[in-house]
């Protein structure tokens, strides 16, 4: 989605991004759950750490993304008889349809200006009864705006607005934290917070997409190397069992996840 240095596409080997790495990689050992010998369709894939964690129950795990840099780590990193790797575009994908019985989609829909496409594509490849399953930062959670690769963010009720075009049945879970998560969240806001009052001048919303896009980054990561190493117990703290997928009140959710069943 995103070149060059971002914040963007985290992995297991992201140390100033680890927390919310775990918090990526929940929504995919949850999905793990349901895709015991099925065909599943990673959408945006990344360095393929999710799929991977897919390919331990699935029949087949085909981990798709655009950027043949990020497939290449994935090959490398994940070998594989339940594994394959695709380099294209989501909105254009190269599979008949109904060719899955499973499609995740995570942390991708914000990225996109036109998510119709994706969607469409989504629903065409799911065979009859497939779902989809799809997380995006819930807007509640964030600073909304501020993320330059976002086109745009989604509360619980835009996000049903949209899929409801798209699938006969939507039901919005939450990817939810322990609050060791929303105690480092917390402190990390106030970081960015303190940073952005340094920028009297809104020199963000006057710069260059692509320079806004890079200082981002830095931004990002110098907060979350800062705040590791003045609370470093507290991020050491967290682990995969702080972030969990379910019902409650979706206002509180860190991101929401929602189920869409096909046709």
């Amino acid at each position: 989605m995103v070149r060059g240095i971002t914040t963007e596409r985290v992995s297991p080997q992201s140390a100033a991004l680890r927390v919310t790495w775990l918090q990526c990689l929940a929504p995919y050992r949850w999905a793990a759950g349901l895709a015991g010998g099925l065909a599943v369709l990673d959408l945006g894939c990344g360095e393929g750490y999710g799929t991977a964690e897919l390919a331990a129950t699935a029949r087949l795990a085909v981990g798709l993304d655009r950027d043949a840099a990020a497939l290449a780590q994935a090959r490398r990193r994940y070998p594989g008889p339940r594994l394959a790797w695709v380099a294209a575009q989501a909105e254009a994908l190269p599979f008949p349809d109904g060719a899955f019985d499973l499609a995740c989609c995570f942390q991708v829909l914000e990225h996109l200006p036109d998510p119709a496409r994706l969607l469409a594509e989504a629903r065409r490849a799911l065979a009859p009864g497939g779902r989809l399953l799809l997380t995006t930062p819930n807007r509640a959670a964030v600073l909304a705006g501020l993320n330059p690769h976002h086109a745009r963010e989604y509360d619980a009720a835009s996000l049903a607005a949209l899929l409801a075009g798209f699938f006969p049945q939507v039901e919005l879970l939450g990817v939810f934290a322990s609050e060791r998560v929303l105690a480092y969240r917390v402190r990390n806001r106030a970081l960015v917070e303190r940073l952005l009052a340094l920028d009297r001048l809104e020199l963000r919303r006057r710069l260059p997409p692509p320079v806004v896009a890079r200082l981002h980054a830095w931004g990002t990561l110098a907060v979350r190397s800062w705040l590791h190493r003045r609370a470093p117990a507290l991020a050491r703290a967290i682990g995969p069992d702080d972030f969990w997928v379910g019902e409650g009140e979706l206002a509180r959710a860190i991101d929401l996840l929602a189920v869409c069943q096909a046709r």
